[in-house]
């Protein structure tokens, strides 16, 4: 795994002791990327099968002629749209991966190019830096996560958010339900990906793995009872389309694979996987 400067979210240490790098090793073991070589399968239970309810794509903003000339960079075009995704389950249940395989590849895609504020330095949820979110356009970069919306703060659809606090104070939409709530963050794990695609500013338009993924340690379930965990936020003013493939832990232990198409053995098709 490459460890990069910009994972500054405290989560890598600089020294991997013999727990973490224990864990990381099960970690790899249980999340094989490959169904059917893996050792550890066990029987799916009706209840397990159901137990990712629906995709959310949630158009969190839409951006004005403000927002292009916020651009210090890249400009973002006006009408452009930020979403973010969220897995939704079943109460007891975690996300534990959001995945690409030989037999299964993940892929998000724009019909223009995604917007990537260089002056964010953040290539996942983690790295935002809260500090900064009403600075420029950085609220509206595009990255991967597993729940975090920036450091210490997690993200929820916005229809949840009824705080009436709101960290974004420059933009009038956002101002009172902004879709962040604090909360304890997960620790975040990389195979193989190469995340320079959330920091390019101008050929930004595919990014896919058929051998690689994110993860949570442990797996993340969302911060309130609906459950939902957000995986990726991403602004575009083309058409967003996306294959994605999830492995969600169990309230017994185990795991189950959803997948976007073409499953296979214990794997289970789900349709709102699949975003054209």
């Amino acid at each position: 795994m490459n460890v990069k400067k910009y994972y500054r979210f405290g989560l890598l240490k600089p020294i991997f002791n013999f727990c973490f790098s224990f864990c990381t090793v099960l970690l790899i073991t249980n999340f094989s990327l490959s169904a059917q070589d893996n050792p550890y399968k066990y029987n799916i239970t009706h209840e397990d099968s159901l137990s990712l309810e629906k995709v959310i794509v949630e158009k969190y903003y839409i951006s004005d002629s403000s927002d292009t000339k916020n651009s210090s960079v890249d400009p973002l075009p006006k009408g452009s749209v930020t979403y973010r995704i969220f897995i939704d389950m079943k109460p007891g249940y975690n996300l534990q991966m959001v995945y690409g395989s030989p037999q299964h590849e993940l892929f998000i895609e724009t019909t223009t190019k995604f917007f990537n504020d260089k002056t964010a330095d953040a290539l996942t949820g983690f790295n935002v830096d809260t500090r900064k979110l009403n600075t420029g356009n950085i609220a509206l970069d595009s990255w991967i996560t597993m729940g975090a919306a920036s450091r210490g703060y997690t993200g929820i659809p916005r229809a949840e958010d009824t705080s009436g606090f709101s960290l974004i104070t420059n933009r009038p939409s956002l101002s009172k339900a902004d879709g962040f709530i604090k909360g304890v963050l997960p620790d975040f794990q990389l195979f193989n990906l190469d995340l320079s695609f959330f920091n390019d500013d101008s050929n930004a338009v595919r990014f896919a793995t058929n051998n690689g993924g994110w993860a949570a340690l442990g797996g993340v379930k969302g911060p309130t009872p609906e459950n939902r965990v957000l995986i990726a936020q991403l602004t575009t003013n083309g058409k967003l389309s996306f294959g994605l493939n999830v492995q969600i832990g169990t309230t017994t232990g185990g795991w189950v694979k959803f997948v976007a198409k073409n499953p296979e053995a214990s794997e289970i098709r789900f349709s709102g996987l699949t975003c054209k």
